[in-house]
């Protein structure tokens, strides 16, 4: 009698197993249904480059960051994206990144392909079809997302490569040399002027992925 009280219980445990299962992926598609689409928002993304003329680090933070997830096929859980990061000031308008995602156990998982230091995973949100907030791994302050479309065209992006940085040429002069300048402008103790190469970036994060 024992035996089979056992073997039902082993039977019984094992219906919860695979009910447990099915249950948890129906709610990661539910979720990558609604995740799919285009954001916008405050990511905290920043990053550092190398003044050319003092070798100083400086930091610049965006001020928006619209980000596209796409699914591999209808239902999927997992796919492909695009991030766009804006900003204001610095030598770079707009940094671009590509990315996978998947959607395991609740849990959102990013990698930028070439950038591992980037990848994250984020837990503990909360998803509508307007509104995404959560925090990532590392992270103590959440991100806050707005959708603006259910559906992107991809094919935008085609053309651009997986990082894609825009090069404004910023004049390190207004922003750091207001009180170093000569009358006629030019640059001080032959500084090089800002028609050199591109600043060194010493790191790209999100200061919200951060601890």
């Amino acid at each position: 009698m024992k035996k089979v009280l056992n073997l039902t219980n082993i039977i019984a445990l094992l219906g919860v197993c695979v009910l447990f299962v099915s249950c948890s992926h129906d709610d990661d598609v539910d979720e990558s249904m609604v995740l799919s689409g285009q954001w916008q928002g405050n990511w905290g993304m920043y990053y550092e480059v190398e003044n050319p003329r003092t070798g100083e680090i400086v930091a610049f933070d965006s001020y928006d960051t619209d980000i596209v997830f796409y699914p591999q096929y209808d239902y999927a859980t997992y796919g492909y994206g695009y991030q766009v990061d804006w900003y204001e000031e610095g030598p770079y308008s707009r940094m671009s990144y590509r990315f996978t995602w998947s959607i395991r156990n609740g849990i959102i998982y990013m990698n930028y392909p070439g950038f591992p230091e980037y990848n994250t995973s984020i837990r503990n949100y909360h998803m509508n079809n307007s509104r995404f907030t959560g925090y990532f791994s590392n992270g103590t302050e959440p991100f806050y997302l707005h959708k603006i479309a259910d559906f992107y065209d991809w094919s935008y992006y085609d053309d651009w490569d997986y990082h894609y940085w825009v090069y404004d040429s910023w004049s390190w002069d207004g922003y750091y040399y207001a009180k170093t300048r000569t009358e006629a402008g030019d640059a001080v103790q032959g500084l090089p002027t800002d028609s050199v190469a591109k600043p060194r970036i010493v790191k790209i994060g999100s200061r919200l992925a951060e601890k």
